[in-house]
């Protein structure tokens, strides 16, 4: 089944998509580190780790190494310092890669699990959290690895659900709920440890052009383009996608787009299809599939012939941006695009 097949089953909103995470998954991540990663001094934090750290100095230690949480971008110290004044239920280190081929936060929770339960840990007991779980997604088949059931006592949770399940897996736990990425917690762990700063990012370099799928460790700033060298390219890619599949970044210039602290994969693809766009044929897929229970060809209508007012009342602004409409498209419709620009070029949706 090809990627760009439709995978879904049942009549509830959302898709089961193709993951295809191997060979990468499997394969320990490679470092692929300039000279900013090697030639970066260490900090002393000055705390003594034979006693347990607190919530202030782990948040003080993650902002001298300028963590990043790799699941929305903002810096670790930051999200800590939000949740020092209310009592946290749940802390959750999240390793959920439910896109197709990117398996960067599951990955270094497989091979470094023993670092990232450790922070994990320390953030628990300084939080007093009731409980600290891992989240994985479920719905991977034809792995290589097996996922365990706990890691180092921790246990580990299959989140079960149709795409997208990373935005919609917490839901049910509450507001007191702190969620980091596997790949923080590790950095996080080489920052108290080894006063190590956070240099590099952890990506997956994937997709049909790639000669060598893999996990690799890679020096913030590193441009694309000497990332998709390092892996080796099979023949020229059509599309260049940074993020996932499903709701990244087309990269228009690899050689000036460089890799940032939250960038999670890079995906190159030869696409053989026509590059005509179809007509709607009304197979109704589109909203079968919709997480949010939109009309999306409606409101690709609207937002096309400018009814401002009739996408707002359609719930233009409740798009999440996940793009799976445009994924079961037979038509090939741009929906999900359009509708974000749409989201854009009509900003009083709420007014």
């Amino acid at each position: 089944m090809s990627f760009f097949d439709w995978l879904t089953t049942g009549s509830s909103h959302g898709i089961l998509l193709e993951q295809e995470k191997e060979p990468a998954l499997s394969k320990p991540f490679l470092p692929f580190l300039s000279s900013v990663s090697l030639q970066t001094q260490p900090f002393s934090h000055g705390y003594d780790l034979s006693k347990p750290l607190s919530k202030a100095q782990l948040s003080h230690i993650a902002a001298l190494a300028h963590i990043i949480d790799e699941r929305d971008g903002k810096p670790l110290s930051q999200k800590l310092d939000s949740c020092t004044k209310q009592s946290i239920d749940f802390l959750c280190a999240d390793a959920i890669d439910d896109e197709p081929y990117v398996s960067s936060q599951l990955n270094p929770l497989l091979h470094c699990r023993t670092e990232i339960v450790t922070a994990l840990n320390w953030l628990a007991d300084a939080f007093e959290a009731k409980h600290r779980f891992i989240a994985v997604y479920k719905n991977m088949s034809s792995l290589d690895t097996k996922i365990p059931a706990s890691i180092e006592s921790v246990e580990v949770r299959r989140m079960e659900g149709r795409y997208p399940m990373e935005i919609r897996a917490f839901r049910n736990l509450g507001k007191n709920t702190l969620i980091v990425g596997s790949a923080a917690l590790l950095h996080l762990y080489r920052a108290v440890t080894e006063g190590r700063v956070q240099t590099t990012s952890f990506i997956t370099v994937a997709g049909n052009c790639v000669t060598n799928p893999c996990n690799l460790e890679v020096t913030i700033g590193t441009s694309v383009d000497q990332v998709l060298e390092r892996c080796g390219l099979s023949r020229e890619p059509s599309c260049l996608i940074e993020g996932g599949a499903m709701h990244g970044i087309l990269i228009q210039n690899p050689l000036h787009t460089m890799v940032r602290a939250d960038t999670r994969s890079i995906l190159a693809f030869h696409i053989d299809r026509q590059e005509q766009l179809y007509n709607c044929i009304g197979c109704g897929r589109c909203i079968e599939a919709c997480p949010s229970g939109l009309n999306p060809h409606k409101l690709y209508c609207c937002v096309t012939t400018n009814h401002a007012q009739k996408a707002i009342s359609l719930g233009l602004h409740n798009c999440i941006g996940c793009s799976t409409c445009s994924y079961v498209c037979p038509s090939r419709l741009d929906l999900a695009y359009t509708i974000t620009k749409g989201k854009q070029k009509f900003p009083n949706a709420k007014d």
